[in-house]
Parts: C-alpha cells; structure tokens; sequence
C-alpha cells in the first residue's frame, strides 16, 4: 500500500501530472521512483527535484565523485532503491570494486595508499555525517583540500539529500534493504 505519492500518471491531478512530465523530459530521461514518493506534494517536489538536478548534472564535483559519495549515503542510510539506481551509474564511471565495497560496509582501511585519499575521505564523510549528525571536521578538510570548497559543499549537499530521498522512498513504501 502506498501511503503517499503517485504511480500511475492516468490518475495524477493537473499538477502532478505536469510535473511528472517535466521531470521525464529532462536529464534523468524517467521520474525515479523519489519523485513519484514526493508528487502529492507537487511544489516541494519540484524544489527537492531541482536540487537533485544540480547535484547529479551540474556542480564542480567529478561525476565519479559524486556517484561514491551517492552510494556511501545510500549505504549509510540502507536505502536499497538508492545503492541499486546509482551502482550501475558508478560502475560505468570506472569507479573501483574497492571503493563500491567501502561506500557500502563504511570500512575505508582497505582504500589507503590504494586509491585516491578524496575517496574514503568522501565515504568516511558521508557515512559519518548520517550517523552521527555530524560534520567530521577531519574528513570535511581532506575533501576542501582535494576537492576544493565547492566539491565539499556538494559532497555535504548529497550527504543530506540522499537521506531525504531515502525517507521518501521508505514513507511510500518503494524503498528496500541495501542488497546482501
């Protein structure tokens, strides 16, 4: 049973309906599964949508980047639907089978001296500040001095804009556990 959001477009009101349409014809090519979560709130949607369209097609943060950053707060989270969506993106990307398996367990050990220092810095960043509710400090330098001020905001941005993806998915029921 979905408690909030709408799937079918044959029954969404004038408003959902348009901005379904709007978020299919641009860059993502479909409406994810977030935003169908979101559309019973259609001007809030809108905004949370427009923020994700600036976090995964614009912004200063390698596209690389910004896809481990999405899978370490989709694993921190648990949000299945999320680590599902963007695993193939990543992988696409070149993204190391080193790196998708610290992003998901949060064991960033493994990466030192073996891959680039932004990456765990990214996971231990992200994961951390979904646990805790928190800006490591110790993380958020090694991004600004890696990734520039602009990539850590963004890196921020995504460690909390996931998360809100994430609660809508759960609220209509379209979320599930990260994979095994």
């Amino acid at each position: 049973m979905m408690l909030i959001g709408a799937r079918d477009p044959a029954t969404m009101n004038a408003a959902q309906r348009a901005l379904y349409d709007r978020i299919a014809s641009g860059p993502r090519g479909d409406v994810p599964k977030p935003f169908l979560a979101m559309l019973d709130a259609p001007d809030i949607a809108d905004a949370i949508q427009a923020v994700g369209a600036a976090i995964r097609f614009g912004g200063a943060l390698p596209d690389d980047r910004r896809e481990v950053a999405i899978l370490a707060a989709a694993a921190a989270y648990g949000s299945g639907y999320e680590w599902d969506y963007h695993l193939p993106i990543a992988r696409r990307l070149g993204v190391s089978q080193a790196v998708i398996t610290a992003a998901r367990s949060g064991d960033i050990r493994p990466l030192e001296g073996a891959e680039p220092p932004e990456m765990a810095a990214i996971i231990g960043f992200c994961r951390a500040a979904i646990a805790d509710n928190k800006a490591d400090p110790v993380h958020l330098a090694m991004l600004g001095a890696s990734l520039g001020r602009a990539g850590a905001s963004e890196v921020v941005a995504i460690a909390g804009y996931y998360p809100l993806l994430a609660l809508f998915l759960a609220a209509a029921g379209l979320d599930h556990p990260v994979g095994g």
